[in-house]
């Protein structure tokens, strides 16, 4: 509010005119101004008639609350009312009596217009003209009586409850037209007389302001009014205000006439839109304040206490505070002893005493929008008083050096300001506060717009959001428990740092996010970054480590980077801060340049800490399946500028970047991506021809069971027969490694043919199988289907050869997370083409037993098609050859139950060895995914007929040894002879 000279004072105001408000006790509309028009003559503002003049014309204003409104005024409820002007509590403020209740409670009710504490003023040349000593004319209004006591009661303090109400300020000023006859002819003139208070509620009372259940108050200020009290001469007194604002909006009210565009010397203040004139409500921007707090009392030797609190709650508009020194206050110092030297600086024993403060505190969700500003009275020279603030210049040295020695001083008065439980601050202009601390879950956002504060504290999931053309500044910064501060590229810095911090702390899962250009640098400046981590022993023995995260950013850090972690595991200090980017990011670590060099603010001529100091870990967070190895090996992710440095940098993580995956690895002052083994999406890619493989082979253990069982128990003449075949895999040369699962099933037909010289088994048969691949999240899904032609010949002298040609099409479906948790998938499919040889000796031992050594050769050559995996990995077509040789023996006994019965057990054992020398190009790299190696193979089976013409089988094979280990399969089948 401002204050202008007064040019008239209208005492002991006639009442007798006024408009009786007899009871509140119903719904009513009430005017506190009115006008009261003698119809012959003019109104002369410059000799407006007293209150109650008869035949007078005079402005008349009737709305002071009491304790006792028996004279005809408001009492201290309204409820269900419309007050259209000014409400002053002036009288009930000053009745020190403690018998009485200075209490006002406005529930369910609209105040068009304001409350206030003081005496009640109009001006009627406000803006339009000036007069010749250049203030604005105005009259100030009493009830004609005095206040009952004019000391200060510390204690006495007024309380303002506010329910379900609205003060909207928007009683800008009372309308009116005077009527007077000129000779004959009545004329009439409209007339304007500004009554706005700038704000909703003005009080200049120790005050408690309830504001609850969807209120709506256009502004609230408060100043520091009389302190004198000649019984009061100790430091125990403190002016003491109280907001408390729950479900509500408090907004910016107004100081000029919005509802007229009323054109003056200063400018046009009323605008409209489509017949709307602006409200005093609407926030437009730094300069409309919400909430004033004044202590510009020079006579005060008392500090003006302010907490405010929002709930649930929006604040729209500016937040002004204004401090001024203590009358027993000396800023500059007094010599008490006469030595020439100052040794006190007077004031209260206790320095918050001393101290004017606003603490304003944002809970559950409730959100700001506006500037904060403060004017206050500051020294450096501090002799019996402690530091309370900060200044964001310096404090020099009181000698003809006249050097930087510090920033710490001593105000008059301190701002700050607190955000809890998801609350919001949207900044605008420029904002200065002394703390600000932000918790649990809120947020501050500053763009186009900035923020001053000695401190900024970020906890608990919380986030400052520095926008395009937001610029922060702070002594220290810190980002702890999981809370962020983000510069993008949207920020738009220019010369100047957005973010500027001479100490920034990151820690507990803070994160410091950087994600700027590809070459930008200096977005934020700081002469310390301390990326650090709790103590394990706060968190369950884990480390929980602050986050320094600059995404793509070739960033240049001109700053020391500080931890006082260790790499020991067994030192209470072990843990690490952690440097998080992308595999094509870069940090340069510079330090901060302070070497012989006295203009530090300890004034230290030697900065002895190196470039960067403490243990940090190092992660990779993107993932792609694009990429050679020369894109990523060795590549060089940050570099420490001194070579003294005693830094510690070791991986945080495996990132999957092309086909395999890299982490970082530690090279003197250099950090560099280290490669490893395969992605789990490349392992599968490149596992699929081996798998494949192994399907066949057991397409091909299945038919050779048939046709061996051909040779052995009852006659065969050949028939129809179906078999379940199955088994489990687990591969791995080195560099590729799966698990797989097989199961399908083979049917066949076939026919005996007697030839000259053998006996001939001849027939074909078809396979269908389905493979489960897996490998850590790596995942194929195989579908087989193949088509075989066979034979097999038996000699007289019991020699025999088994063949078989076949043709068989693999569809793989490929799915896989990559470290980033980003889902690949893919699809490939293959053409095979395959045969197998057997050749061996059917051994006779008696009529029953056999022993039967062979030997075979089997192959498999497949063809695949191009394909390209959604992360972008891509795989040439491959042309994967594999063959097994096998020498081994069989030995099996029938026994013979009937003529239609017998049963066949028999054993196998046998050397096996694959070879199959194959790679892959992936992303343009050669890649070996042969499997390869000597294995051998352990087998038991046994037939049985149950008649002459039907007979069931099954076996089961171990195979171990080579890259592929078979570590079961089965094969279960019936037949049925011709």
């Amino acid at each position: 509010m401002h204050s202008w000279k007064k040019k008239l004072v209208v005492s002991q105001l006639a009442l007798a005119c006024t408009l009786a408000i007899t009871s509140q006790a119903n719904a009513t509309t009430y005017d506190t101004w009115t006008y009261y028009d003698n119809p012959t003559t003019a109104l002369d503002w410059n000799n407006m008639d007293a209150a109650g003049t008869v035949d007078g014309n005079y402005v008349n204003y009737s709305g002071f609350v009491y304790y006792n409104n028996a004279n005809g005024y408001f009492d201290q409820t309204f409820n269900g009312d419309t007050v259209n002007g000014t409400i002053s509590t002036y009288y009930l403020n000053h009745d020190y009596n403690d018998a009485t209740s200075n209490e006002l409670n406005i529930s369910n009710s609209v105040i068009h217009g304001s409350i206030t504490s003081m005496l009640p003023i109009g001006y009627y040349d406000r803006f339009d003209t000036l007069d010749h000593d250049g203030y604005s004319e105005y009259y100030r209004f009493n009830n004609g009586t005095d206040t009952v006591d004019g000391n200060w009661y510390d204690g006495d303090v007024f309380t303002l409850n506010i329910a379900n109400s609205t003060i909207d300020d928007d009683y800008e000023a009372f309308y009116f037209t005077d009527s007077y006859k000129d000779g004959d002819v009545t004329k009439y003139t409209n007339e304007t007389f500004d009554v706005s208070e700038g704000v909703a509620v003005n009080l200049d009372v120790e005050s408690n302001i309830n504001i609850s259940n969807n209120s709506r108050v256009a502004g609230i200020a408060l100043s520091q009014g009389n302190t004198y009290n000649n019984t009061y001469t100790t430091e125990s007194h403190n002016w003491d205000n109280n907001i408390n604002v729950f479900d509500s909006t408090v907004t910016s009210g107004s100081d000029y006439i919005l509802d007229s565009a009323y054109t003056t010397d200063t400018g046009t203040f009323g605008t409209g839109h489509f017949g709307n004139s602006d409200e005093p409500s609407d926030y437009t921007g730094a300069g409309d304040v919400a909430l004033s707090f004044t202590d510009d009392n020079g006579a005060s030797d008392y500090a003006m206490k302010n907490n405010v609190y929002f709930s649930n709650s929006t604040l729209m508009g500016d937040v002004k505070f204004t401090s001024t020194w203590n009358l027993n206050f000396d800023e500059d110092g007094d010599d008490t002893n006469g030595d020439g030297v100052p040794d006190t600086n007077h004031g209260w024993a206790d320095d918050g005493l001393n101290v004017d403060e606003l603490n304003l505190t944002l809970d559950n969700g409730s959100k700001w929008v506006g500037q904060a500003t403060y004017t206050v009275d500051t020294t450096s020279r501090m002799y019996d008083v402690e530091t309370n603030s900060l200044t964001p210049g310096a404090t020099l040295e009181d000698n003809a050096w006249n050097r930087i020695v510090g920033n710490e001083v001593f105000q008059s008065g301190v701002f700050n300001v607190t955000l809890n439980n998801g609350s919001e601050w949207d900044t605008v202009g420029d904002s200065t506060v002394d703390t600000l601390a932000v918790n649990n879950g809120s947020q501050v956002n500053v763009s186009n717009s900035d923020l001053t504060s000695d401190t900024i504290n970020l906890t608990n999931g919380s986030s400052l959001n520095i926008g395009e053309d937001g610029y922060v500044d702070t002594d220290h910064l810190t980002i702890d428990s999981y809370s962020t501060v983000g510069l993008t590229e949207s920020t738009g810095w220019s010369t100047y740092s957005n973010l500027y911090a001479n100490t920034i702390t990151v820690t507990n899962g803070g994160v410091l996010d950087v994600n700027v250009g590809q070459f930008d640098t200096e977005v934020f400046s700081t002469d310390k970054l301390e990326l650090t981590s709790g103590n394990t022993a706060d968190h369950n023995g884990n480390v929980v480590s602050g986050v320094f995260n600059i995404h793509s950013s070739d960033y240049v850090l001109n700053a020391d980077l500080v931890n006082d972690r260790t790499w020991d595991t067994t030192q209470a200090n072990y843990g690490y801060g952690t440097i998080a980017m992308n595999s094509d990011g870069h940090l340069t670590i510079n330090g901060n340049g302070d070497i012989n060099n006295g203009d530090e603010l300890d004034n230290s001529s030697v900065d002895n800490v190196v470039a960067a100091t403490g243990n940090y870990k190092v992660r990779i967070d993107n993932a792609t399946g694009a990429g050679s190895v020369a894109d990523y090996k060795g590549n060089e992710l940050i570099y420490v500028n001194d070579v003294n440095t005693d830094a510690t940098f070791s991986a945080a993580n495996k990132a999957d970047l092309g086909a395999y995956t890299y982490q970082a690895k530690q090279e003197g002052n250099t950090v560099v991506l280290e490669q490893m083994e395969l992605t789990d999406y490349a392992n599968m890619a490149l596992s699929i021809p081996s798998a494949n493989t192994n399907i066949w082979n057991l397409e091909q253990d299945t038919v050779g069971t048939r046709l061996t069982n051909a040779r052995h128990g009852l006659a065969d003449n050949g028939g129809a027969w179906v078999s379940y075949f199955g088994g489990n895999f687990n591969g791995d040369n080195g560099t590729i490694n799966y698990d797989q699962d097989v199961n399908g099933i083979m049917v066949g037909v076939d026919t005996k043919v007697d030839g000259n010289n053998a006996k001939w088994i001849v027939g074909a048969a078809a396979g269908f199988a389905k493979g489960d691949l897996s490998d850590r999240t790596g995942q194929v899904d195989q579908d087989s289907q193949s088509a075989y032609i066979y034979s097999s010949a038996r000699f007289a002298n019991n020699i025999f050869v088994d063949g078989n040609l076949s043709y068989s099409h693999f569809n793989n479906d490929l799915s896989a997370n990559m470290s980033d948790g980003t889902y690949v998938d893919g699809n490939t499919s293959s053409d095979a083409w395959g045969f197998g040889l057997k050749l061996g000796y059917d051994l006779k031992l008696g009529d029953a037993g056999y022993v039967t050594p062979y030997g075979s050769v089997s192959g498999l050559f497949q063809s695949g098609d191009d394909y390209q995996l959604s992360n972008d990995m891509k795989v040439d077509g491959q042309s994967y050859d594999s063959m097994r040789y096998e020498i081994g023996v069989d030995a099996g006994y029938t026994f013979t139950y009937s003529e239609d019965q017998a049963l066949t057990p028999y054993f196998k054992l046998a050397y096996v060895y694959d070879d199959s020398n194959n790679d892959a190009d992936v992303n343009g790299d050669s890649i070996d995914n042969g499997v390869e190696g000597s294995a051998v193979r352990v087998g038991l089976g046994t037939q049985f007929s149950f008649t002459k013409n039907f007979s069931a089988y099954t076996d089961a094979n171990y195979l171990g040894g080579g890259d592929v280990d078979q570590d079961w399969s089965a094969n279960v089948g019936v037949k049925y002879t011709w």
